[in-house]
């Protein structure tokens, strides 16, 4: 879970859609890119329906090519716990319907809030892209806590996507095709390439503790891969290294966690799992959100 039955878009409204913000800092000047209309105090609607497996993506355009993504910035929220999820980065130059060349993959562990954004950080791994790029964030778990759209009632329709295992299988759709208003709170901040984010401060990917010493770590990205950071203990760690080290159905993930279990009915983000037709089921069962209003405030997220 960020193209069917394609709803009129005016050249006015794309153009309300397709904002930058552009913040200079000491070192460089960082650009915000957004389809959204959300400000600080409106409220917002976290999707539910997504299952395991399933995408919530959109369409970016930098300011030139070649640009580097700092960080993905979004809502994830509605309620639930911790959860982990995997962001995708997509060459999206074609800006076919079918995401492009995959030029970034990872997982990352987002706490709920309906009051803070998530800012997942790319800084160290230099991801670039060569011109238009699609964010998909993957669930690794159904139903809350989602990912939000705005409420403005309107949707820059070939800019939001939806990637899901209902209806005639797994493929990319337009998120108005399932009736869907607003458009996914999903951003990237960028920045000219080679120059130091962060006003001078240059991020190192390399500093963490060895794999299995358990030594103090504040996040994901200081753990060897197959590990997570216990932030109760500070310690990198891991619970299982295949699914069947995992109770019932559970499924072992990147980090060496086991996540929830699957649900078995090959249902869908937009699906009731009834056999109908993903646009016959949004009606049913896949619209369904909760509406919140939230005040701005950043929050870090923890990076594997």
């Amino acid at each position: 879970m960020e193209a069917m039955r394609t709803n009129a878009v005016g050249m006015g409204a794309l153009l309300a859609v397709a904002m930058l913000t552009v913040s200079v800092g000491a070192a460089t000047a960082e650009t915000e890119l957004k389809n959204d209309g959300f400000v600080t105090g409106q409220s917002a609607s976290f999707q539910l329906g997504f299952t395991i497996g399933e995408i919530g993506a959109v369409r970016l355009s930098p300011t030139a090519a070649g640009q580097q993504i700092l960080k993905v910035r979004l809502l994830f929220g509605g309620g639930g716990t911790m959860k982990t999820v995997t962001l995708h980065i997509w060459d999206d130059s074609g800006g076919t319907l079918a995401a492009g060349t995959q030029l970034y993959e990872g997982d990352f562990q987002l706490s709920p809030s309906n009051d803070s954004f998530q800012d997942l950080d790319i800084s160290a791994d230099t991801v670039l892209v060569p011109g238009q790029f699609r964010v998909g964030i993957e669930f690794q778990h159904g139903g809350l806590p989602s990912i939000a759209r705005d409420t403005d009632n309107t949707i820059a329709a070939p800019r939001n996507f939806i990637f899901t295992n209902a209806g005639d299988g797994p493929k990319w759709h337009q998120s108005n095709e399932f009736g869907l208003s607003g458009d996914w709170i999903i951003r990237a901040v960028v920045a000219d390439a080679g120059v130091t984010p962060d006003a001078g401060v240059t991020p190192d990917a390399s500093v963490g503790p060895d794999a299995g010493s358990g030594g103090d770590c504040n996040g994901n990205g200081e753990c060897a891969v197959g590990e997570y950071c216990d932030l109760d203990v500070h310690a990198c760690t891991f619970d299982c290294r295949e699914d069947t080290d995992c109770p019932g159905d559970g499924q072992c993930n990147s980090l060496g966690q086991c996540i929830g279990a699957t649900d078995g009915g090959g249902g869908g983000c937009c699906s009731t799992g009834n056999g109908e037709g993903a646009v016959g089921a949004i009606g049913l069962a896949g619209l369904v959100g909760l509406l919140v209003t939230r005040r701005r405030r950043d929050a870090d997220a923890r990076h594997a």
